[in-house]
């Protein structure tokens, strides 16, 4: 007896209730003798619309093992009305290698949805050609697609959560065998190069750039969970390596709450172009540090860009300028040097600026001023255009700087471009306590 001749059956009786199980039942034992059929439906579906689950062999061989014991166990679900699909070991397997591999979440959700599409497809088309009473046809399609819907979500569900473990796991993993390949470089210890890179992710041989990220704020440090689009740390290095051409996959390293550190990739590029950087981390919605070494070469290169980020760092967490900012080396060199001990620097400072080192703001302003007009030159109209003041009023402040110099601010002027370059970043740090009573810039 066939589906139809059932159907009719039960209608004679008033039971279309037995002639949605016959179709049910019609589209199981089909669903057996077309297995191969439907494997290849979902598997062609999954890996043309997911590329990257087709890029290699052993992924390509679990998806096909996923698909083909999966269909077996959703025809066994829908034959023996069980309550819930067995997930099989195959879809198991899938799910922690893609894990491994670092796919995203999104990846292992979609490819179960498409699944779930693929057989339900399946089941609609093929109750279509087997009976010709459309009622009863759409009775056993809504029931297929309740059961399919509710055993599915589960399994989606249940694959997701072993995703997240696994996932978990494998970054812990990852993540303190690559902590420890950084340190051996950062220490000089001994390493094979090709050992290093595949742990890394990250060729060892090239021009890099080296950079730390910080916050204080710890749901920017560790990333924002709740959906609004911002990534933490990461995405903050991530934006600079877009805006500086990286060539390759950056390497970034959390290594604790509120910090990490980060190289990225510049192949055979020996400079960088750093305008437009401050601009963009001034945009960014939520505040994070940022400081840069300059580009180097190799291991060494790797080692030393790091360290000349960790000294701008050490620059911008002793400077009291105000708001998120990026600090490159090229700019903080020797202020970078001097900030490894305070007192020393404080004590040069007030012999070279005498006192313009006091920490008020008539001296603020003088120095100001002169650190302007030895940048342009010693040009008088350049440094008015710049402060957007009168000729006179900057030939004014030099006057008057000078006089508390105790000499023109052309002699020796490497050192007191560095002493003001001291006191501009790092401020009340390096500049004598304000006295009780001050006079004010004329």
């Amino acid at each position: 007896m066939n589906a139809d001749e059932i159907g009719q059956g039960a209608r004679k009786v008033g039971d279309s209730e037995l002639a949605t199980r016959a179709l049910i039942a019609s589209v199981a034992d089909l669903s057996i003798t077309r297995h191969s059929e439907i494997t290849r439906y979902m598997y062609e579906r999954i890996s043309t619309e997911i590329e990257v689950m087709a890029q290699d062999r052993p992924t390509r061989r679990a998806l096909e093992k996923a698909a083909e014991d999966g269909v077996v166990a959703i025809t066994h679900f829908l034959r023996e009305g069980l309550e819930e699909i067995e997930i099989p070991a195959a879809s198991y397997a899938l799910v922690r290698m893609l894990a491994r591999q670092g796919f995203p979440v999104s990846v292992v959700d979609r490819s179960n949805r498409l699944a779930q599409d693929s057989i339900m497809r399946w089941c609609l088309e093929t109750l279509a050609g087997l009976s010709e009473d459309s009622g009863v046809a759409m009775q056993a399609g809504v029931a297929i697609l309740m059961r399919l819907s509710a055993g599915i979500d589960g399994v989606s569900q249940t694959l997701l959560e072993v995703y997240e473990a696994e996932r978990d796991t494998w970054l812990l993993n990852r993540n303190a065998s690559r902590t420890a390949r950084i340190q051996d470089i950062l220490a000089g210890r001994p390493i094979e190069v090709g050992d290093a890179e595949r742990t890394l992710g990250y060729r060892l041989g090239q021009n890099h750039l080296g950079v730390i990220v910080w916050s204080d704020d710890v749901e920017v440090a560790g990333g924002d969970r709740s959906g609004t689009g911002w990534n933490g740390l990461e995405q903050a290095v991530t934006a600079l390596a877009e805006r500086l051409g990286a060539r390759g996959r950056v390497l970034f390293d959390q290594f604790d709450e509120y910090t990490a550190r980060a190289w990225i990739p510049l192949g055979t590029a020996g400079r960088i172009d750093t305008s437009g950087l401050s601009e963009i981390v001034a945009a960014w919605q939520r505040p994070v540090g940022v400081a840069i070494g300059a580009p180097h070469e190799g291991i060494d290169g790797f080692v030393r860009t790091h360290r000349q980020a960790a000294q701008a760092r050490e620059v911008a967490l002793t400077s009291d300028l105000p708001g998120p900012r990026l600090v490159s080396i090229d700019e903080v060199g020797a202020v970078a040097l001097m900030c490894t001990n305070l007192d020393w620097a404080r004590a040069w400072v007030g012999d070279v600026l005498g006192r313009l080192a006091v920490d008020e703001p008539a001296a603020a302003q003088l120095r100001h001023t002169v650190r302007e007009f030895l940048a342009s030159g010693g040009s008088f109209v350049s440094t008015a255009d710049r402060l957007h003041l009168h000729r006179n009023s900057v030939a004014y402040r030099i006057n008057k700087a000078e006089e508390q110099l105790g000499r023109s601010v052309r002699e020796h002027r490497l050192d007191l471009e560095n002493a003001l370059a001291l006191c501009h970043w790092l401020g009340p740090a390096v500049l004598a306590p304000e006295p009780e009573a001050s006079a004010s810039p004329e």
